[in-house]
C-alpha cells in the first residue's frame, strides 16, 4: 500500500507493509525485514525507483488480534545474540509498529469514534451482549464516516465473516439488510444465544443421566462391557432415561438393553 503524505512540510511517498497476526511470533522482526528487503528489491528491479535518488521510506505495521498480549520486541536488533561492540554498527536495524488490538479498552475505543477503533472493539468481544454493543458502535462509526459510500459494504462483509467464526450457526442477514441497520442481526444473536443455552442444558442433562446410569449398572451388575458403554455414549436423553428405569428392576445387565416389545 502506498500513501502520499505531507510530513514536516515535505510531500513523500510512504510504503505501508501490513501484516495481520492472530498468534504471537517472536521472529516477526525477521519476517518484516524480509518483506522490506523484497519490496526494495522489486522497486529497484522494476526501475520504479532509482537508488541514486534514494529509496522511499517504509512503515512496517503488524496488526495483532490475539487474546494474549504481545510482549516480544518489535526490533530485529534485539534478536541478535550478544557480540563484541565492534560488530554492533554492522548488525541489521529494523523496527515494526505493533498494533496490539487487545491493549485498547472498550471505553477508549468508543471514545475515538473511528471505524478502525470499532473494528478493534469488534475483534475482542467477550459475550453476546458485548458483541451487540460492538456491532451498534461499528454501524454508527461507518454511518458517520466521510468514506461511508466506499467502505460500508466491505466493513459489513468483514462483520459477517467474523461473526460466522465467533458464533458458528448464527443466522446472518443478507448484506443489503445489514446495511440498513443492525436490529435484525442483534435479534438473531439473542435467538442464537437462547438456542445455545438450551442445547447446552440438554447436553448437560444427558451427560448427567448417562453417568447416573453407569453408576447404577456398576453397583448392581459389576463391570460395564465396552460395547454397553459405547451404546450409552451414543444414545439420546430419552433412551438413557428408559435404560435407567429398566436398570432399577432388571435381573441382569443384558435385560436392561434387551429390545422392548411394542
Amino acid at each position: 500500500m502506498v500513501w502520499s503524505i505531507e510530513l514536516k512540510g515535505q510531500r513523500i511517498y510512504l510504503y505501508l507493509l501490513l501484516e495481520f497476526q492472530a498468534s504471537i511470533d517472536k521472529g516477526m522482526p525477521v519476517r518484516m525485514m524480509q518483506y522490506v528487503a523484497a519490496l526494495y528489491d522489486h522497486l529497484v528491479r522494476s526501475k520504479t525507483v532509482d537508488p541514486a535518488d534514494g529509496l522511499p521510506p517504509v512503515l512496517p505495521i503488524v496488526i495483532y488480534n490475539g487474546d494474549a498480549r504481545w510482549k516480544h520486541s518489535p526490533e530485529i536488533f534485539d534478536l541478535i545474540q550478544p557480540h563484541p561492540a565492534v560488530l554492533t554498527e554492522f548488525q541489521p536495524k529494523l523496527k515494526f509498529w505493533l498494533l496490539d488490538e487487545g491493549r485498547f479498552s472498550a471505553e477508549y475505543l468508543e471514545g475515538l469514534q473511528r471505524v478502525m477503533a470499532a473494528i478493534f472493539r469488534m475483534e475482542h468481544t467477550h459475550d453476546t451482549e458485548d458483541a451487540k454493543r460492538a456491532i451498534r458502535y461499528l454501524g454508527q462509526a461507518v454511518a458517520q464516516s466521510p468514506f461511508k459510500q466506499t467502505i460500508d459494504r466491505a466493513v459489513m462483509q468483514w462483520m459477517q465473516y467474523r461473526l460466522s467464526r465467533k458464533m458458528p450457526g448464527l443466522p446472518l442477514p443478507e448484506l443489503d439488510d445489514m446495511l440498513k441497520g443492525t436490529e435484525m442481526l442483534e435479534t438473531n444473536i439473542d435467538q442464537w444465544k437462547a438456542k445455545a443455552v438450551a442445547e447446552g442444558l440438554q447436553i448437560g442433562k444427558l451427560e448427567g443421566e448417562a453417568r447416573a446410569l453407569q453408576r447404577l449398572l456398576s453397583q448392581r451388575f459389576g463391570t460395564i462391557p465396552m460395547a454397553i458403554g459405547e451404546r450409552i455414549a451414543a444414545a439420546d436423553l430419552a433412551q438413557v432415561e428408559a435404560w435407567f428405569d429398566a436398570a432399577l428392576t432388571a435381573p441382569d445387565m443384558a435385560s436392561v438393553f434387551a429390545p422392548t416389545a411394542n
